[in-house]
């Protein structure tokens, strides 16, 4: 009966021999890949790549529309609101008119009230 060195030993020798057995089988498998598969694979490859260029300049160009158009919007939203705070403006200005005005209305009717009171005789 062998010893466990040996069956050891052994083992290592069947590893080894299996080990040299894939490798030989791997240059094997890669001899198979012919140039004409490895080009067919460019050309798919080559046309996959294509399409994802095209789809990325597309993209890209959508994107630039859009940005413009954001810009567009922006412009627009600050036009509004200067033109609402010149509309604020305008009516703040009409309105401490309008006050200004009636605080002078009512001044007036005041001292033309003070005059008629002023006027009328005392009652007993």
């Amino acid at each position: 009966m062998p010893t466990i060195e040996e069956r050891l030993q052994a083992l290592e020798q069947e590893h080894a021999e299996l080990k040299k057995t894939i490798e030989l089988q791997t240059i094997a498998i890669g001899a198979l890949v012919t140039k004409t598969t490895l080009e067919r694979l460019n050309e798919k490859y080559d046309k996959i790549f294509d399409a994802l260029m095209a789809h990325d300049q597309l993209t890209n160009e959508q994107l630039a529309e859009m940005r413009t158009q954001q810009i567009e919007i922006d412009g627009k939203i600050v036009g509004l609101q200067t033109e609402m705070r010149q509309r604020f403006s305008e009516q703040d200005n009409t309105f401490a008119g309008l006050q200004t005005e009636m605080n002078q209305r009512f001044a007036e009717y005041t001292t033309l009230l003070q005059r008629i009171l002023a006027r009328l005789p005392e009652q007993p």
